[in-house]
């Protein structure tokens, strides 16, 4: 995504770009100081709970930014997203309709975290439009890392809950998802069929590759530049919505689109 906004930016003559992730704890103080950037595009601003008084600091100091991530009511600024509840329904559609009934979710359903809260939020209307009860069992709490995914898998496989495939929240989680399953000797997709979340560049090369659920990183990072193009410019901006897509590859066991 940052090498996306960054081509954008370049093209388009703003003077520079932050990423959120880079920003030091008195970050909208130091911009406001600054004064050498034409706004802001913030990037997996994280947990947004804690990040909610941050932002309504850089508004309050009338700084022009947009935000790749959630629109939440009540949170300052304009978004480009996602459609992060159609892309677990994707995800979990595509799981049942090759025969899978005993669906994990492996991701936070927490509302400091309102993608991922989303994400299962689309996981859970899929099971439900099935007629399949969710197994609380078989929701279980991770991060976006390698790890938290290994440990949540190992955790899930060490309860003796029933489960024929995982979706989770980001294709780290699936990926740290994987390794438990082979530690523990089940097959991918034989014994468990896995989604990921993302399309990033590494989920096509996993072994085996990972069916994802793709997110337009390069029409959201045109959309994040042009909207704070027009900001700078004083013109009115919206929150955008984009779709996601299911992107079908081995780990689920199948080569057809959803």
């Amino acid at each position: 995504m940052l090498g996306h906004i960054t081509r954008a930016t370049a093209r388009r003559g703003l003077d520079l770009l932050v990423s959120f992730q880079q920003l030091s704890d008195d970050w909208h103080t130091e911009y406001q100081l600054s004064n050498r950037a034409d706004g802001l595009i913030l990037l997996g601003y994280g947990d947004y709970i804690s990040s909610m008084p941050r932002l309504r600091k850089l508004a309050d100091a009338g700084a022009n930014f947009v935000i790749w991530g959630p629109d939440v009511d009540g949170t300052p600024g304009r978004y480009v997203r996602t459609d992060n509840t159609a892309g677990g329904l994707q995800a979990t559609r595509h799981l049942l309709r090759l025969g899978r009934r005993r669906i994990a979710y492996v991701g936070s359903s927490s509302d400091h975290w309102p993608e991922f809260q989303a994400r299962c939020s689309g996981y859970a209307r899929a099971l439900s439009d099935a007629g399949i009860e969710p197994d609380p069992r078989l929701s279980v709490e991770a991060q976006s890392s390698e790890q938290a995914g290994h440990e949540a898998a190992t955790g899930l496989l060490d309860s003796g809950a029933p489960f024929d495939a995982i979706f989770a929240a980001s294709d780290l989680i699936a990926m740290g998802a994987i390794g438990a399953l082979r530690d523990c000797g089940r097959s991918v997709p034989g014994d468990v069929a896995v989604v990921g979340f993302d399309d990033i560049a590494a989920a096509a090369h996993f072994i085996p590759p990972l069916t994802t659920v793709q997110q337009d990183t390069h029409r959201a990072a045109d959309m994040l530049v042009d909207n704070l193009l027009k900001m700078t410019s004083g013109e009115p901006v919206d929150s955008a919505l984009i779709e996601p897509k299911l992107v079908v590859r081995g780990s689920c066991g199948s080569s057809a689109s959803a």
